[in-house]
């Protein structure tokens, strides 16, 4: 049991994403995205909360770093918005954390994934050893010297195979962004997700 969690967030593997447009900053599809971001975060902290973890700090890791209402994640979690230069790129000082877990990712670039990228759209496909890099493979990299631990992942299919792939023994639970989004239930949905991590 990890008393010290650090959650990653980000917006095209959240709940209520459902296109380009919707993770696109101040688009009229935009806050509704990040409504669902925030709202399955708040889940997951809730239950982690209740599982007794007493510190969780969470990243949001989506554009400008600034799509999570903060005054909807209960505490003990602690919102850390915009980038930060180090000493983690990216995400600053990972604190206290001991394990990481990481909500609404998204697949590499070149994967065929749901709004695939790595770090960002102008990258088309990055390769480390003849094999598509992941942001999931950096983040955990960059936070190993820390003794971080990748304990959890939620995103479409192929991000969900491709953290099992690279991360052994990583828990995973998929979103299928490619049904019809009117058969999908993001409050059921999202019940899952908070049980699962």
């Amino acid at each position: 049991m990890y008393s010290d969690i650090l959650v990653i967030s980000d917006i095209e593997g959240s709940s209520e994403c459902a296109s380009y447009s919707a993770s696109s900053f101040l688009t009229e599809e935009w806050p509704r995205a990040c409504l669902g971001m925030t709202r399955d975060v708040a889940a997951v902290t809730a239950a982690l909360t209740g599982a007794g973890v007493r510190s969780i700090m969470v990243k949001d890791f989506h554009r400008t770093g600034y799509n999570i209402f903060p005054e909807m994640v209960p505490e003990p979690a602690r919102i850390v918005s915009g980038y930060k230069a180090g000493p983690v790129p990216g995400i600053g000082d990972p604190g206290a954390a001991r394990a990481a877990l990481f909500i609404g990712m998204h697949a590499s670039s070149g994967s065929g994934g749901f709004l695939a990228h790595t770090l960002t759209s102008r990258i088309a496909r990055l390769e480390v050893n003849g094999r598509l890099m992941s942001e999931v493979e950096l983040f955990s990299a960059s936070l190993a010297p820390y003794g971080i631990r990748p304990l959890f992942f939620s995103g479409c299919p192929t991000a969900c195979r491709e953290a099992r792939d690279a991360i052994p023994g990583i828990e995973t639970f998929p979103i299928d962004k490619e049904k019809d989004s009117r058969s999908f239930n993001p409050v059921e949905w999202r019940r899952g997700l908070a049980g699962a991590a």
